[in-house]
């Protein structure tokens, strides 16, 4: 139970933070478009950032969820979907950072999936001990 509750706020943490950093890639985005005098070439970017921005916004949500399934286990097995499409969209965004002309770091990627892995396993404790 521990697992679930110190990740989850974990996530509520970093949710928070990467939609305001998302934000901020965007406003950003936007005016080195202004700067440069055109748009061109930044599809890319400001998918990245949208990406992000809704991927934040899911991981606050899990991060609410699962504060909320250490008091009521019977909320954690919808946890442990909200878990996998973190991961799902952390693969997404090292994809598109890789097409975008980023390098592939398997450091990176372990990082990436470390918290919401380690969501999924306290979310599956919580379910199995009810």
């Amino acid at each position: 139970m521990k697992i679930l509750k110190i990740t989850s706020i974990l996530m509520i943490i970093g949710g928070v933070v990467a939609a305001v950093a998302g934000v901020i890639g965007v406003l950003g985005i936007s005016a080195l478009a202004a700067y440069a005098g055109s748009a061109e070439g930044t599809g890319l970017l400001y998918a990245s950032s949208i990406i992000v921005i809704v991927a934040s916004i899911i991981q606050f949500i899990a991060g609410i969820k699962g504060v909320g399934a250490c008091s009521a286990p019977q909320k954690a097995a919808s946890c442990i979907k909200w878990g996998i499409v973190i991961a799902i969209l952390s693969i997404i965004s090292m994809i598109i950072g890789i097409v975008g002309g980023g390098s592939f770091s398997i450091t990176s990627l372990v990082l990436n999936l470390l918290v919401p892995g380690l969501y999924i396993y306290g979310a599956m404790q919580v379910s199995n001990n009810m």
